[in-house]
Formats: C-alpha cells, sequence, structure tokens
C-alpha cells in the first residue's frame, strides 16, 4: 500500500477524480500495533475509528448504542396511549408503507404483540397505484368505520396533514412513527414519533422506521412490564419476553439495510446483532427468502445480502404486486408457507426486473447529448407508460448514468405525472421537493437527501425543473461534482485472499461503512473474455499469479472497448475486492465499477 502520488486531477473513464481517503498516520499506527492489518488500519483511521473506538466498530453491543426510549419527543405519550388501549381491550390497527422499511415496521411490531399477547393485530398497506404513498383520508375513515380505535402509521405520517385531520374529524386515535424529514408544523395525533423532528435532540436521525419502531417496542414492552402486564392470564406471558424482541432485530436488520440508513452506532449494531438472528434461523420466512433468492442453506448471510437479494425481493412486491406479502412472509412461522411465499416473491422481483429494464433505458436516452461530470443539472425523464412502481428504481440507474440528480415520472390514473427522485452526494434532494411542493410548484412531494417521491401536472414540470436547477446551483454538488472515494491504492500482487479476509473484519458494509474501494494501480491487463454476451472477465497479472475482475453489462459500451483493447497494457482499475469461491479453491478477484489511463503510460 501507499499514498497517492498521481496527478489529483486526473479523471477516470467515467469523467471522475478518484479521491484518496487520506489515513491519520498517527491513528494507523496506533491500529496497527493493536494488531491491525495495515490497509485496514489505514482505512479505518481515515474514518475516524481510533483505538479507542476499535472495540465498538468491530463488536458494535446493543446495550451500549440502544437510548431509553424516553429520550424521544411523544414517545412516552406513544406508549402510554397504546399501554391503556391495550388494557382496555380496545381495536388497535396498523398503517404502513409499502417499501421494504414499511413491511419490516409493520411485521416487527405486529410481531411484538403477538409476543406480549395482544390478539391478532389488522395491518394495512395502501396500494401503491390507487392510494399512493402515507395515509390518505378515504383510508383512515375506513379504518375507523371497521371499529378501529387507534391506528399506529408507520414509516410515514411526518407531513400527511389533511390524512390525520381527517382521522382527528371522526375521532380516530392516531400514534405515527416515522423517520421522514420533518417540518416545522406536526400534523394533529396522539403522538409524533420521528428522530427527525425539527425539535427533537440530534443523534438518532439515521433510524429507520424499523429502528424507530423497534425502540418503541422496548419502550411499550418496559410499561406493560410496569403495569403488570405479563402475568400469565388470558394469553399473556408470565415475563416480559426479553429475548424474542432481541431476535426482532433480523427484521429491523433487512429494513434498515434496504432502506440504505449509515451503519454507524446504533444502526451498526442492529444490522450486526440482526445478522446473527438471520444466520440463526429465527425467521422462517427470511430463511427461505435467501434460499429463494440463491443462497445455500449453511451460507452465512451478510448485510450485502440483505440490500441486494432480500431487500429488492420484499420491495418488488410493493412495487408491482402486493406489499402484504412481504408482511406474510416475515410473520408466518410455518416452514411450508414461507417457502411458498418466497417463492412467489422471487417470481415477482423476476417480473419487476423485466418492466424495469423498460422504464430505464427510455429514461436514459432522452439525455444523448449530457456528458457525465460536466452537466450538473437535474435529469428529468418522462416516461408517460411506465409502471410507478419501478420509476424509483429507473431513477436510481439514470442517476448513475449521469452522475446527477435524477427524477424519473410516469402519467398516473389522473393524467399526473407522477415518480421518484434519487440524488448524488452534495444535493439535498428532500428538502428541494418540499421546498418546491410548499411554493405551490407541485401537487405533493417530500423525501429526504438522497431520494423523494412527488406528483405534479404536466403544466408545472418546466417551472418545477427550473426551481430544480435553481437549487442545485446552490449546492455543494454543482461546486464540485461526483467525485469517487478511494480508500486504498495497491499493487495487484497486494490484493491477496488474506488482505480481503482482512477486510472483512470491517463488515457490516453499507452506507456509511461501504466495503473496501480499492484502486489497483499500474494493473497489467493480461487477457479480456466476454461472458454471456455482456459482461467482461478481465485477467490482471499479479505478480507470478493473477486476478481476475468481472464488469458487468459493458460489451459494446465505450469502457468495455477501453478494456477490450488494453490487452498487454497498464491500466488502473477501481473496485470492491472479493473472494471467488471454485471447488473449494479461493482466489482473489474485484468487482470492477471504473478504470483509467495508468499515469505512466501519460507521459
Amino acid at each position: 500500500m501507499k499514498d497517492f502520488d498521481r496527478d489529483p486531477e486526473q479523471k477516470s473513464f467515467l469523467g471522475r477524480i478518484w479521491d484518496l481517503q487520506k489515513p491519520v498516520p498517527h491513528i494507523k499506527a496506533e491500529l496497527e500495533r493493536s494488531g491491525m492489518n495495515s490497509a485496514v488500519a489505514g482505512i479505518l483511521s481515515a474514518r475516524g475509528i481510533s483505538a479507542s473506538k476499535l472495540p465498538a466498530y468491530l463488536d458494535p453491543k446493543i446495550r451500549d448504542e440502544l437510548p431509553d426510549p424516553s429520550r424521544f419527543k411523544d414517545m412516552d405519550k406513544g406508549v402510554k396511549h397504546i399501554a391503556d388501549q391495550m388494557q382496555a381491550g380496545k381495536s388497535i390497527s396498523i398503517w404502513s408503507d409499502y417499501d421494504c422499511d414499511g413491511v419490516t415496521s409493520a411485521a416487527t411490531l405486529k410481531r411484538f404483540f403477538r409476543m406480549v399477547g395482544y390478539g391478532d393485530i389488522d395491518i394495512r398497506i395502501p396500494d401503491r397505484i390507487t392510494e399512493g404513498y402515507g395515509p390518505n383520508a378515504k383510508g383512515l375513515r375506513e379504518v375507523k368505520a371497521s371499529g378501529v380505535d387507534t391506528v399506529m402509521i408507520l414509516d410515514a405520517g411526518i407531513v400527511a396533514f389533511e390524512a390525520l385531520e381527517a382521522a382527528e374529524e371522526v375521532g380516530l386515535n392516531v400514534v405515527v412513527i416515522d423517520h421522514h424529514t420533518a417540518e416545522e408544523k406536526l400534523p394533529p395525533a396522539v403522538a409524533v414519533i420521528n428522530a427527525n423532528r425539527l425539535d427533537e435532540e440530534p443523534g438518532f436521525g439515521h433510524l429507520c422506521a424499523a429502528g424507530m419502531v423497534f425502540i418503541f417496542c422496548v419502550g411499550l414492552a418496559r410499561e406493560l412490564k410496569n403495569r403488570g402486564w405479563f402475568d400469565g392470564q388470558n394469553g399473556r406471558p408470565d415475563v416480559a419476553p426479553q429475548k424474542q424482541i432481541m431476535e426482532l432485530l433480523a427484521i429491523v436488520a433487512l429494513g434498515t439495510v434496504a432502506d440504505v440508513m449509515v451503519l454507524t452506532t446504533l444502526n451498526r449494531a442492529f444490522v450486526t446483532r440482526g445478522l446473527e438472528f438471520l444466520n440463526a434461523h429465527v425467521n422462517p420466512g427470511l430463511r427461505h427468502l435467501a434460499l429463494a433468492a440463491g443462497k445455500k442453506p449453511n451460507d452465512q448471510l451478510t448485510s450485502k445480502d440483505l440490500g441486494w437479494q432480500l431487500g429488492p425481493r420484499i420491495n418488488a412486491a410493493g412495487r408491482i404486486d402486493d406489499a402484504m406479502l412481504g408482511v406474510e412472509l416475515l410473520l408466518t412461522d410455518d416452514a411450508e408457507e414461507a417457502a411458498r411465499l418466497a417463492g412467489q416473491l422471487n417470481e415477482i422481483n423476476v417480473k419487476r426486473k423485466a418492466i424495469e429494464e423498460k422504464v430505464t433505458g427510455p429514461a436514459i436516452d432522452q439525455f444523448p447529448d449530457r456528458t457525465p461530470g460536466v452537466d450538473r443539472k437535474i435529469a428529468i425523464a418522462v416516461v408517460e407508460e411506465a409502471h410507478e412502481g419501478v420509476v424509483g428504481i429507473s431513477a436510481g440507474r439514470l442517476k448513475e448514468a449521469y452522475d446527477c440528480p435524477a427524477i424519473v415520472l410516469a402519467k398516473d390514473h389522473e393524467g399526473n405525472l407522477k415518480g421518484s427522485a434519487r440524488s448524488v452526494k452534495g444535493f439535498d434532494i428532500g428538502d428541494g421537493i418540499i421546498a418546491a411542493r410548499n411554493q405551490g410548484l407541485i401537487l405533493r412531494g417530500g423525501g429526504h437527501g438522497m431520494a423523494g417521491g412527488l406528483t405534479l401536472t404536466p403544466e408545472q414540470l418546466p417551472a418545477f425543473e427550473a426551481f430544480m436547477n435553481a437549487e442545485i446551483e446552490k449546492s455543494d454538488y454543482f461546486r464540485e461534482g461526483v467525485s469517487t472515494e478511494v480508500d486504498v491504492f495497491l499493487a495487484p500482487s497486494q490484493l491477496t485472499v488474506d488482505q480481503i479476509d482482512a477486510f472483512h473484519r470491517m463488515e457490516p458494509f453499507g452506507n456509511g461503512n461501504p466495503g473496501p474501494r480499492v484502486v489497483l494501480e499500474g494493473a497489467v491487463v493480461k487477457d479480456v473474455k466476454v461472458l454471456k454476451e455482456k459482461h467482461l472477465k478481465v485477467e490482471i497479472t499479479a505478480g507470478a499469479g493473477k486476478i481476475d475482475g468481472l464488469i458487468w453489462g459493458v460489451v459494446g459500451t465505450g469502457i468495455g472497448d477501453f478494456l477490450q483493447n488494453s490487452v498487454g497494457q497498464k491500466i488502473d482499475v477501481y473496485g470492491s475486492p472479493d473472494v471467488n469461491v471454485f471447488r473449494g479453491d479461493r482466489s482473489a478477484q474485484i468487482i470492477i465499477d471504473d478504470v483509467r489511463e495508468h499515469a505512466d503510460t501519460l507521459l
């Protein structure tokens, strides 16, 4: 490993500057003295992990990171109200979102009610197409008419003013547990629990809804214990189900990773502990979903599996089918039923991929003259016949294609344009959408830093686009563009299986703690092979051995042509290291994301 000594302005094939996250020498040395691998020590020092923080980083404990639930605004009010309702035998229901965070939030809360002996709580998830995101006035009136006294709204509700006012009018009690961006005004409710309330003490704004629901469950269990609830009577357990509550973290971990939450402090503890329960097979639905995704029975799941295998299959149902399938999967304790539901979700995900491909291509094709990294305006694509359930994925693909904030819109059943937004580092697209809504430039909308959703009329589109571009011009992204963060520069011979195993000590990986981002500097390309007509396998010389580099879907593209023409030459390769296992043999490989000419070849 060596420090970056190349031209800091040298651009990669994707038009990016590779920005080394500089190690802190004295912290790196301190970590090395504690026995940490040198490359890992450099990465951790750059990420602010000192020797004193290392134990909590490597082995985060729930008991050390979990706050007292009462520290959150309205938590005690919400907990006491639900406990009162339970003691009075009143009807409680759940209203949640159709994405993976909403599904895991609903499943977590219903499993908790089951384990404390409070009946079969009804769950309602709105239809993405006909009802849209969040609670609506008509739906909440129907909930009240069904005999429900209190509805708990999860992963939504923080800006649902009209819907919650309607609930108030018909006497429906509401407890909101959300994590989305709040406004100064709060909707009417018994309790609005959200770590991102503007009047909330900072420190836990990185939690997803499932994480907030888990904390609520901890608070409610404490309240019920204090009230003598656990007496063994009428289906109630005789002691508080502490172990079972912790097992809920298998579900919470999935929601946390799938919603791309920052994996630091409490979230890191949630995911670390949740993966332990997940791999102990405490939840049949998650086990069979992993099998349906192609995992082997004895495979140990990682955070990558949560984000790339399990999460998309849960999300697929909410995108193009019925999100309740995911809830049912997470709630069942029957292995046969779990296998059936997992297979169904897997089939839905296959359909989702096919539908998404038909939207992404036309969206990207609307910007033939755009140069990634140069044009920093927003990319708004209208694909009128697009399925609303996949526009978020397509917006993400559009963002990646042009390195800019992106929105993909479809025409809804009312003739409006409805879609999803994705952003890049340095521009808060949720704030932009909320500001546009407050100025009357769109009909509805909200979100957070990296993603959002909105509805507007076709006539509103030009003014909205101009507004968003004006907001972008104020941002760090507009001033600095998008750079690629690099953790370590290695010679190809340094990327060994042992080194990659050392990197894995840094798991779980995810937002805020990405897997090592490695540059193989001066990599000699020995051979390039085409796989399945669209992927490339790049054989890189590494001392007396070799490393395989894999890059997906690039045959016929500029970067694919560059690689195929690089045989016998030195290039710099950026990507994620991995271990390939074939017939029991383990070998180093790298999943390639970007390349550039090696500096020596430019002289």
